[in-house]
């Protein structure tokens, strides 16, 4: 099994798909600078940006390589990194990967789960991801001209379902983990309270705003750690 999951072949061919989010990642930098400009933004809030988004990304960096570990011992390296690197959430494709196992009857990761069991939890996987890809292929340019209609009428509308829209997301993120108690509790709780004293501490310090979502994240995934080896 470990031969084939984790293959020379399937290294290249993952690693093919990982260079194209690459160029795509490029090329949606070039792009946003390129629009920066037409809007007077200039290089330094630019820079400031980019900055602010990749310390802002080590958080749920954090989360994802602890269940990367995990998968790559059932699904192998290359699938696992090519997985998480263009889905990113951790959750769904682990979900994903077990879903499949059930629909052929196995245990994931279990002594019965063998090739033929492997390639259909790679195709759950693929399936999984799907959905959103054509979502944004077939209704991303619907929801600019909705965007547009709603900003000419009344822009406040926009703002209020904005805002609404972020509420709900991170309410079914937090829900789906606040039920099973313990580090998960302890992590939402602390990282709650770290974003608002670090957003009072950045209303005098101005140069920790774009830090302050990035360390809340890590003091919270900190804080999930060690309730949860207390509470076991």
């Amino acid at each position: 099994m470990n031969e084939i999951i984790n293959s020379p072949l399937l290294w290249l061919l993952c690693s093919i798909t990982i260079m194209v989010v690459v160029g795509q990642g490029y090329a949606y930098y070039k792009l946003a600078r390129k629009n920066a400009k037409l809007l007077g933004m200039s290089d330094e809030i630019c820079a400031k940006s980019f900055k602010v988004g990749m310390v802002t990304a080590v958080g749920p960096a954090l989360g994802i390589l602890i269940v990367l570990v995990g998968m790559m011992a059932v699904l192998g390296g290359p699938i696992t990194w090519m997985r998480l690197s263009i889905i990113v959430s951790a959750t769904n494709e682990m979900a994903a990967a077990k879903f499949g196992a059930d629909a052929a009857g196995v245990t994931f990761g279990g002594v019965d789960f063998t090739v033929v069991v492997l390639f259909v939890a790679w195709f759950g996987m693929a399936l999984n991801g799907m959905g959103s890809m054509l979502s944004a292929v077939f209704f991303a340019g619907h929801l600019e001209k909705i965007r547009t209609k709603v900003v000419n009428k009344n822009p406040k509308i926009l703002a209020l379902v904005s805002g609404a829209a972020m509420c709900a997301i991170y309410g079914n993120l937090s829900s789906g983990t606040i039920i099973h108690g313990g580090g998960n509790v302890g992590a939402w709780l602390v990282a709650g309270i770290a974003t608002y004293v670090l957003y009072v501490i950045s209303q005098r310090v101005e140069k920790l705003k774009e830090y302050s979502l990035g360390i809340a994240m890590l003091v919270g995934t900190i804080a999930g750690a060690i309730v949860q080896s207390i509470v076991g």
